[in-house]
């Protein structure tokens, strides 16, 4: 079955993983009702609503966006995003990574708990990723390719940069207040950054011996606030989201030459015979047998 009535994509061949750099940018027109997720991804993605109607989802909050909407999601951070059942959205997007990209977007206003941009001058925008996929597809040396469109992703967030001070200039944000001096907008919308701080925490620490509580305790919840908040923003408790991250890294860990014991030490479990029984809750094979069968699959 067609998901899209037109895809294309252009890749990066020589990302700087150290720094920003973009991984792929592309322009897609999805059919009636196509959806992706409820996921997560390993890497930023901004996308540019070009025309149709669609809706977005994250941190328990959803979305109506339509043309000149952007809306940016985050690594690690559940999200869903559908296209309207009479008028689909098109859309261009670029996905990127590096060390540098989370302050960037910070530094814009653009938090996991503020990711949707209202434009509605969106041709600049347009412009800029179509000479972002430009600087891919057309350098014969990697190198260079990846320099060019590392500088056409910092124009397009200088753009969406202006654009968002644009619209707290109209709105009158940024100098509003209650009585008490506390940031109004602020105070109406709901802030999941520390159950971000908390994804965060898990996906670089899963190799190490997290409790539930401990994490609690380091983001100052008790434990069963900390997991009704995380529900909502994930769909997931604590528990669950930091299971399914161990499991998935050590999927990928079971495709190199590391033994059983290597496999599940590195992804926090001291024991290796409990490794093996929760792979197999997870999975419904033994690590022996989803490795072989993984690469069987690639001969």
């Amino acid at each position: 079955m067609d998901t899209h009535y037109y895809f294309s994509i252009s890749m990066n061949k020589s990302p700087l993983m150290e720094e920003m750099s973009v991984l792929f940018s592309g322009e897609g027109r999805p059919v009636e009702g196509h959806y992706i997720g409820p996921a997560v991804h390993d890497f930023y993605l901004i996308h540019l609503v070009l025309d149709g109607e669609g809706t977005f989802e994250t941190l328990g909050e959803s979305y109506r966006l339509g043309k000149g909407d952007v809306f940016v999601i985050f690594p690690d951070i559940l999200v869903k995003y559908e296209a309207d059942k009479q008028r689909p959205w098109s859309y261009v997007w670029v996905a990127f990574s590096g060390g540098l990209a989370d302050a960037a977007l910070s530094e814009l206003g653009v938090t996991p708990d503020r990711t949707v941009i209202r434009s509605d001058r969106p041709t600049r925008l347009r412009r800029l990723f179509r000479m972002l996929r430009k600087s891919l597809d057309h350098h014969s040396l990697p190198s260079l390719g990846n320099a060019e469109s590392a500088g056409w992703l910092r124009l397009l967030l200088y753009e969406l940069g202006k654009e968002i001070h644009r619209r707290q200039s109209e709105n009158g944000e940024g100098c509003s207040t209650n009585g008490d001096g506390e940031d109004a907008d602020v105070l109406h919308q709901p802030s999941y950054s520390r159950i971000d701080q908390a994804v965060r925490l898990m996906n670089l620490q899963y190799a190490h011996p997290l409790t539930i509580e401990g994490i609690a305790a380091t983001l100052g919840y008790h434990r069963s606030h900390l997991t009704k908040l995380f529900k909502l923003a994930t769909g997931l408790s604590p528990a669950q989201y930091l299971f399914k991250v161990r499991m998935k890294k050590a999927e990928r860990l079971l495709e190199s030459d590391l033994t059983i014991a290597q496999v599940a030490s590195s992804v926090g479990f001291g024991d290796p015979l409990f490794f093996s029984k929760q792979f197999r809750r997870w999975s419904g094979r033994s690590p022996t047998a989803f490795r072989k069968e993984r690469q069987s699959s690639a001969e």
